[in-house]
């Protein structure tokens, strides 16, 4: 209306501040700044005893350990703040839910860390396997070059370098070659033969064949065994063990090595497994 002043908003200035200060119970002050202090001091307690707690944890690294003692450390200073916030007379309710909005939103947007996080830690303790180790982990098989809090970093052995989230690890079977010092693979041999003694002599050829490979372990119990028989025709299938990283090299020489002691005859060798054929049997 005409004739009335318009209403101005007070504007803190340097008065209202020392009008503020000048309000407080200087033990309140006292207070506040020995809540501080003291958690300050606990955090830093607090983060040489848990660094020596865990240092007595088997299988858990330094650098893992030294996370957790720094967040309980953090944990404590802030707990102190808070404390000398509500002596200063900041009400209390306030800082809560904030303080329960920003977990929320920490707990939303990091989900996906905290859970390799967590992963890592059951990793590192754990230890199923190391550095050096030969595993298999879903799609990818290799060499373990590294382990940290976000993920496990296999070199696999086409030279391709995998990094493999540690929730992945540890949600899913997963293969440690290396826990035995030889694995079996197998090679297939498909060969055509007149009668039974000329298919022992094709089972005898192979295994002495197989005596003659550096690259697998102990050649000479490789193991011959009949997948199928038919009057003219059978499949063989050659076990051999070898070392975990030699995988590619040893089945490349028994396929050689096998192929070179059937090679005067009509026959398939292979590393691959393939389906039968869709042929009917020779004799009903």
């Amino acid at each position: 209306m005409r004739g009335e002043t318009p209403m101005r908003m007070a504007t803190p200035n340097a008065s209202d501040a020392a009008g503020f200060l000048a309000g407080l119970d200087p033990w309140d002050v006292v207070f506040a700044v020995l809540s501080v202090v003291l958690g300050i001091v606990l955090g830093v307690l607090a983060r040489r005893g848990t660094t020596a707690v865990l240092a007595r944890v088997p299988n858990l690294t330094p650098a893992v350990a030294k996370r957790i003692a720094s967040g309980v450390r953090t944990t404590l200073i802030l707990l102190g703040v808070g404390i000398a916030l509500s002596f200063l007379g900041a009400p209390i309710q306030p800082v809560i839910a904030l303080a329960i909005v920003l977990g929320v939103i920490a707990v939303l947007a990091l989900r996906g860390v905290s859970e390799n996080y967590a992963a890592g830690l059951v990793i590192q303790t754990r230890r199923p396997f190391v550095r050096g180790d030969v595993v298999r982990i879903a799609d990818y098989e290799g060499v373990v070059t590294e382990i940290n809090g976000r993920s496990v970093t296999v070199r696999q052995f086409d030279g391709a370098i995998a990094h493999i989230p540690n929730s992945t690890v540890i949600s899913a079977p997963f293969l440690n070659e290396s826990e035995r010092t030889a694995l079996r693979s197998e090679v297939e041999v498909r060969v055509r033969y007149t009668n039974r003694d000329d298919l022992d002599a094709v089972v005898q050829s192979i295994r002495t064949a197989c005596a003659g490979v550096d690259s697998i372990v102990d050649g000479k119990h490789a193991e011959v065994l009949f997948v199928t028989i038919e009057p003219t025709r059978a499949t063989l299938s050659v076990r051999y063990r070898h070392a975990p990283t030699h995988r590619g090299t040893s089945r490349s020489d028994m396929v050689a090595a096998v192929h070179a002691a059937v090679a005067d005859r009509d026959a398939v060798v292979t590393s691959q497994r393939t389906d039968p054929p869709l042929t009917p049997p020779a004799v009903l």
